[in-house]
């Protein structure tokens, strides 16, 4: 069974919802940063990002309350005021794509015989594994 408790997997499903809504916000921001051509290059991607993010989070959302708790938004995040090309806002989105899919892999082997949150957790890290591929692809040279 499970590692962690009730609780702990409450806060973990928590800390994750905040990093859904927050990448929701950052990719806002990169897509808003983008400046001159560069703009139509990678609006579309970013506004996806954006969309898909916060749909993340909504499932996320859905998790927690089907587990009997109420979600939890805490979330500091400052976004600088400086304009940037297509290909590092793409790769700021592919750091955090990273970091989200990093923090799936860790709740996973937390929650080791827990077959019904490790299919939804096994789900959500097929979902940002394809998003990191696919800014890898962008970024490729």
């Amino acid at each position: 069974m499970s590692l962690l408790t009730d609780e702990s997997i409450a806060a973990e499903l928590n800390r994750l919802y905040a990093e859904e809504v927050e990448g929701a916000i950052r990719y806002q921001h990169l897509c808003a940063a983008v400046r001159g051509l560069d703009r139509l290059l990678v609006e579309k991607v970013l506004r996806d990002g954006v969309t898909e993010t916060l749909e993340h989070a909504q499932v996320i959302a859905q998790k927690l309350r089907s587990l009997g708790h109420v979600p939890r938004l805490e979330i500091t995040l400052t976004c600088p005021a400086e304009p940037l090309s297509a290909r590092e806002a793409l790769r700021q989105a592919l750091t955090f794509e990273e970091a989200a899919l990093d923090a799936y892999q860790d709740l996973l082997r937390k929650v080791d015989g827990d077959i019904p949150l490790e299919e939804f957790i096994r789900s959500q890290i097929a979902v940002e594994a394809e998003h990191v591929a696919q800014l890898k692809e962008l970024l490729s040279e």
